[in-house]
């Protein structure tokens, strides 16, 4: 498997080249290393994690090797990429992007939705999009969606209105 992308460097805080990191929880304070992806550099860099912490929305991050404000600010746009057996288990009812990516996913009878083609993180309920024969399908990650990982799936049990194709639903149209 390849990198899981942890966040993205949002700006430079203070003067001692600490890294504000949006987009990320804690499994940035449980990692020794990560991986800098810099938009149109050739190759990605891994450095050494010397503190995490939350701060406020962000998560500052310092890393050997980054000493200074200038330091800090030549970094901002990069993604921060963990490699997924560095970061262990996510915790009960939670996940990480990579473990859920291409996933196939089920009505409770059964039924073939789509598979998770992407994520939406909304800072409420994070937002699978779901790609299938009845075409995109946008589901939060509520308690009536079941992670299966160990059965590689998901389950929907979709309250009316999900789907779209309930009379009243989102997507239902008036007859006139």
């Amino acid at each position: 498997m390849g990198p899981v992308r942890l966040g993205k460097v949002v700006r430079a805080i203070g003067l001692d080249g600490r890294l504000g990191v949006a987009g990320s929880e804690g499994a940035l304070a449980r990692l020794k290393r990560v991986t800098l992806r810099r938009p149109g550099a050739k190759a990605d860099e891994e450095r050494e994690v010397v503190r995490a912490a939350p701060q406020g929305r962000l998560w500052a991050l310092s890393l050997a090797g980054v000493a200074d404000r200038s330091g800090a600010e030549a970094l901002v746009g990069s993604e921060v990429l963990a490699r997924r057996e560095d970061l262990g288990e996510a915790g009960e009812g939670q996940h990480y992007w990579a473990d859920l990516e291409g996933l196939p996913v089920y009505t409770p009878s059964g039924e073939p939705v789509g598979r998770v083609e992407d994520l939406y993180v909304t800072g409420g309920v994070d937002v699978l999009v779901v790609r299938g024969p009845g075409g995109e399908r946008l589901v939060p990650l509520a308690p009536y969606v079941t992670v299966d990982r160990d059965g590689g799936r998901i389950v929907v049990d979709a309250p009316p209105g999900l789907w779209g194709e309930e009379k009243g639903g989102p997507q239902a149209r008036e007859e006139t």
